[in-house]
């Protein structure tokens, strides 16, 4: 091949040998970025919400963390958890009682709110600031200010305020 032929082949290749190095640069710099921020993620400490009763009186505490909510009494005392797991493609919202062996406490769908034997106890709703939880009647029991995972704290201190844990 004559040189002034080889001469700008060579550019391309130069080109091309640039821009396949900065696509793995950025692919590594985008990897690390990710590893980092499921790092961060792992170690964010839970927020703490308080459960409010009907009088607006604190009842317990929730500890909201990125994939489960920890409920515990006025004493701080853990009493249960409530976690989303998928069963065959649903995601379905499971409350465990923590007194001493983990056991299904109940289960929640569609805002309401069943014991672990299937009877409706109550409903929870939720807003961007407050979730609120009524009992099978329509009565306002109680109310938390769920500012993350909104759903899922909204169950959470239903079945805290209604009994389940």
């Amino acid at each position: 091949m004559p040189p002034a032929q080889i001469a700008p082949l060579m550019r391309c290749v130069r080109g091309m040998a640039r821009g396949v190095l900065g696509v793995v640069v950025l692919a590594a710099l985008a990897v690390g970025a990710a590893i980092a921020g499921a790092a961060f993620a792992v170690t964010l400490p839970p927020l703490h919400v308080d459960i409010l009763d009907a009088q607006q009186r604190k009842a317990g505490q929730a500890e909201v963390y990125l994939n489960y909510v920890e409920l515990t009494d006025s004493a701080g005392v853990t009493r249960g958890a409530i976690g989303v797991i998928f069963i065959e493609g649903q995601a379905r919202l499971f409350l465990v009682q923590r007194d001493g062996e983990r056991k299904l406490a109940g289960w929640a769908e569609n805002h309401k709110l069943y014991n672990a034997q299937g009877k409706l106890i109550g409903y929870y709703m939720w807003t961007a600031v407050w979730s609120y939880v009524y009992d099978e009647k329509l009565k306002k029991v109680g109310q938390a200010q769920c500012l993350a995972y909104q759903g899922v704290c909204a169950a959470g201190i239903a079945g805290y305020l209604l009994g389940l844990y």
